[in-house]
C-alpha cells in the first residue's frame, strides 16, 4: 500500500513538473534558429537553463555562446528563471510605476529618462540589446530565489520578520534573519541554532521531506505530525508516536530537525 501511494505521488510530481516545463517554453523560441524551443534541449546558463529546439543547436550555443548571450539572457526572463533587482540602464533603484515592455518582458527603469531613452530607439532587436546585454543584464537581473520568507519570523528575535538581505549560507540554502545582530549570533554559535535553522530551510520551501526523518524509512500519509507549521511525516505510528509524546516543543523539533534527523529525512530541492 505504501509502494503504491509513493508510486502514484512521483506520477503526479511528473505531471506537475511536465506542465511547469510546457508553461514556461509557451512561445518560446529557439535561440539559434527561431524554432519553438523544446524542454529536452536545455543548456546550463548562469545558474537556470536556455531552451534550444535540437541537438544542433545545443552544439552551436555551447561553442559560440558569447554570440547569443544577449539573446540567452532575455529568454532567461521569458521563462520566469530570472527577475528584476534594478533599473538596467542606471543600475538604480527601479520604480514600479516607471516600465516599458520589451520582447514580452516587464522592464521598470529608475526614471522616466531611462525609459524614454529606451523607447527612442526603433528596432526591438536593438532594444533587446540595450536591456539584455550582459553589461545591462548582470546590472539589473538576477537569478529568481529558490525560497519564500513571506511571514517566517526570526528564529533568534521571533517577534520580527526575517530580510532577504539578512541571510547566511546554510546546508546548501540559505537561512534568513530579521538584523545584522541575529547574523552575527549566528555565526558566533551556530550550533546553538541550527535545528531552528534546518526548520527554516523547509519553511522556506528550498528543502522538502524526502524520507522518515525518525527511522530513514519511507513515509506513509497516514503518520504525520505537525512541528513549527511544518506537516511532517512518519514512516510509522511508532516514529510518529516518539515525536507526538517528546517533552516540549524543543524536544519535538530536535527530534525531527536536528543534524542526523534532517539529513535523513529532508533534502534540498
Amino acid at each position: 500500500m505504501i509502494q503504491k501511494t509513493l508510486l502514484l505521488a512521483f506520477a503526479f510530481l511528473v505531471l506537475v513538473a511536465d506542465q511547469t516545463v510546457g508553461q514556461e517554453l509557451t512561445d518560446v523560441k529557439c535561440i539559434v534558429s527561431g524554432e519553438a524551443a523544446i524542454a529536452d534541449s536545455a543548456v546550463d546558463y548562469r545558474g537556470g537553463k536556455v531552451y534550444l529546439c535540437c541537438n544542433h543547436c545545443v552544439a552551436t550555443f555551447k561553442e559560440k555562446t558569447k554570440d547569443y548571450a544577449t539573446k540567452a539572457n532575455h529568454q532567461l526572463l521569458l521563462t520566469g528563471q530570472f527577475v528584476q533587482r534594478a533599473c538596467p540602464l542606471t543600475g538604480g533603484t527601479a520604480s514600479k510605476d516607471i516600465k516599458s515592455t520589451v520582447g514580452g518582458v516587464e522592464v521598470a527603469f529608475a526614471d522616466a529618462a531611462s525609459k524614454a531613452k529606451l523607447e527612442a530607439i526603433p528596432k526591438l532587436e536593438d532594444k533587446v540589446a540595450m536591456i539584455f546585454a550582459d553589461e545591462a543584464f548582470e546590472k539589473a537581473f538576477a537569478l529568481k530565489p529558490t525560497w519564500d520568507v513571506t511571514g517566517i519570523k526570526c528564529f533568534i528575535m521571533p517577534q520580527r520578520d526575517v530580510k532577504e538581505a539578512k541571510s547566511v549560507d546554510h546546508m546548501g540554502g540559505k537561512v534568513f534573519f530579521c538584523c545584522p545582530g541575529c547574523v552575527k549570533k549566528w555565526n558566533t554559535d551556530t550550533a546553538k541554532y541550527e535545528t531552528q535553522g534546518n526548520v527554516q530551510l523547509v519553511q522556506s520551501g528550498q528543502f522538502k521531506q524526502s524520507n522518515c526523518p525518525i527511522s530513514g524509512g519511507d513515509v506513509s500519509q497516514d503518520h504525520s505530525s505537525e512541528i513549527d507549521g511544518v506537516k511532517v511525516f512518519f514512516c510509522c505510528e511508532k516514529c510518529k508516536a516518539k515525536v507526538d509524546t517528546a517533552a516540549d516543543d524543543t524536544a519535538k523539533r530536535e527530534l525531527v530537525f536536528g543534524k542526523k534527523s534532517f539529513q535523513r529525512g529532508f533534502a534540498k530541492k
